[in-house]
């Protein structure tokens, strides 16, 4: 089954000024820093945000050791926010039938995102990785999870959280 994804934002989507983004990541064992940091610039590209508005990485609790995703989340001076299955948000756009019989779960990057706050921009592929970008709006605190695995962060915890300043 083939899945099509609308270019651009989801219907009805209005980037606010001042936005806080999250990227919710779903990859392979085999995505490395680069093709996850271009994806991940890409989409931001496509859904007309600037990087700065870019305050975290969200994705699957089993991807706490991955490389790539902590070497991105160095690379944008962002935390790395982990979900296990139950705060995973249902019912995505885009669900994979290869993801949902790997895992047992039909999304990642999207409900990865949408846990964190409205999906403005399904996800996207690239080799081995994709990504979805969701409006932080303060239902989970990117900063809550102390035994995550982080990127340094030289920004202040007003930076960096989904609920401002």
């Amino acid at each position: 089954m083939m899945t099509t994804v609308q270019a651009g934002p989801l219907p009805g989507t209005t980037l606010p000024i001042g936005a806080r983004l999250v990227a919710g990541i779903g990859c392979s064992s085999a995505a490395d820093v680069a093709e996850i940091v271009a994806l991940v610039e890409q989409c931001l590209v496509e859904l007309g945000a600037a990087p700065a508005s870019l305050i975290g990485l969200v994705s699957h609790s089993r991807k706490a050791n991955h490389p790539g995703l902590l070497a991105a989340a160095q690379h944008f001076d962002i935390p790395v926010r982990l979900l296990d299955d139950a705060e995973l948000r249902a019912d995505m756009p885009t669900p994979s039938p290869r993801v949902l019989a790997a895992i047992g779960q039909p999304s990642i990057a999207e409900a990865a995102a949408a846990a964190v706050g409205p999906l403005l921009l399904a996800k996207r592929r690239s080799s081995h990785a994709t990504c979805a970008l969701a409006l932080c709006d303060g239902r989970l605190d990117m900063q809550a999870q102390a035994s995550s695995p982080r990127a340094s962060i030289a920004a202040s915890t007003l930076s960096t959280s989904c609920a401002g300043p």
